[in-house]
């Protein structure tokens, strides 16, 4: 069995995320055959502020040691809590919408006829996350693990479009997500 290596630095947080982005990590999986079988290379619960720096090296940290049998790994399958808590905004037609520190619905608030100025209650909102959105499956890696050797992953975080403009809106979507092994 070869074991996943710990990671360098994670890239920093770009656009609207506002260095809070926190999710609950609860299982990360890996398969080497497209998806028919999954191996669970971390089981538990652990935040992540991935709209900070060294979100990478975090979520790495997480299956660093986990024990693989050799082979190419092509998919990571990734589950996470059913709450996001956010602090950001976003710049629509002229005002500025920011969380507030309210829930889904509740969570932003209009500061009119001004942009890139958030109002004095400005604060971390929580969302809910649908649980159709809660596990997703990046199939855009190539993990080589190697007989009694130790790969090296990468990942990386890009908050710069979490919060969106949707018909006037503001809107909260994910990350864009990198992996990458060597």
């Amino acid at each position: 069995m070869a074991l996943l290596a710990p990671v360098g630095a994670a890239e920093a947080a770009s656009g609207d995320a506002d260095g809070t982005y926190t999710v609950t990590v609860t299982k990360i999986e890996v398969s080497k055959d497209a998806g028919a079988t999954y191996t669970t290379v971390f089981s538990g619960s652990q935040a992540i502020n991935i709209a900070a720096a060294n979100a990478g090296a975090t979520a790495a940290g997480l299956v660093s040691g986990a024990a693989l049998a050799p082979g190419t790994y092509t998919r990571v399958r990734t589950t996470i809590g059913d709450t996001l808590s956010l602090k950001g905004y976003i710049n629509i037609s002229g005002s500025t919408y920011y969380t507030d520190g309210g829930s889904d619905s509740g969570a932003f608030t209009a500061n009119g006829g001004v942009t890139d100025t958030p109002g004095s209650d400005y604060a971390i909102s929580t969302f809910t996350i649908p649980a159709d959105f809660r596990t997703n499956t990046n199939t855009s890696v190539s993990i080589a693990v190697k007989d009694g050797g130790a790969s090296t992953c990468s990942i990386t975080f890009d908050t710069s479009g979490v919060i969106t403009n949707s018909g006037g809106l503001p809107s909260v979507g994910g990350p864009t997500i990198t992996v990458t092994s060597s």
